[in-house]
């Protein structure tokens, strides 16, 4: 399945809940998010290609995506199961042999809304100013629903998480 997703930086909180609560998306998820990335030792995966274990609340999920596009939206293959129990997997991944990424765990607080076939996911590291997520089955759904919240399209950005953390820590880049 392709995941399709925008970003949009330094947003106001309240009035994004305020926006989605007028729009009727339903506030599905409230709580910490932590993942750890996994690779081969040699980076066998490459860029643009990850293996991603996370815990969301007292869930956990194995996804592997692969980047296809970042134009005007972030569009990845994304494969993704629930499983039992996260530490039990990410010792299976070591045991066959996946290893951590370096700069991982990374935690976060994440708000998610639902409203019919999207995805709203406000996200809170610490190091840097809250950003919506939008994820949606098409760019023109995500567009439409970015300039119903107010927003413009060119305050969009086809990042993922990692590009979020760059734009940060080397604004220079």
């Amino acid at each position: 399945m392709n995941e399709i997703e925008v970003k949009i930086l330094e947003i106001d909180v309240k009035d994004v809940q305020k926006k989605l609560a007028a729009l009727g998306a339903k506030k599905i998820f409230d709580g910490e998010v932590s993942w750890t990335g996994f690779d081969f030792p040699d980076g066998k995966l490459g860029k643009g290609e990850m293996l991603r274990l996370r815990r969301v609340g007292d869930r956990a999920e194995l996804t592997h995506k692969k980047l296809l596009s970042t134009t005007g939206a972030k569009i990845s293959e994304e494969l993704q199961t629930e499983v039992g129990d996260y530490e039990s997997t990410k010792k299976i991944l070591e045991a066959v042999g996946f290893r951590e990424k370096r700069g991982y765990p990374l935690n976060k607080h994440r708000i998610s809304y639902s409203l019919k076939d999207l995805r709203f996911e406000i996200d809170t590291f610490s190091d840097f100013p809250t950003y919506l997520e939008i994820e949606g089955p098409s760019q023109e759904t995500i567009n439409e629903h970015v300039e119903k919240l107010g927003f413009s399209i060119e305050q969009t950005k086809p990042w993922g998480a990692r590009e979020v953390f760059d734009h940060y820590r080397h604004p220079e880049l």
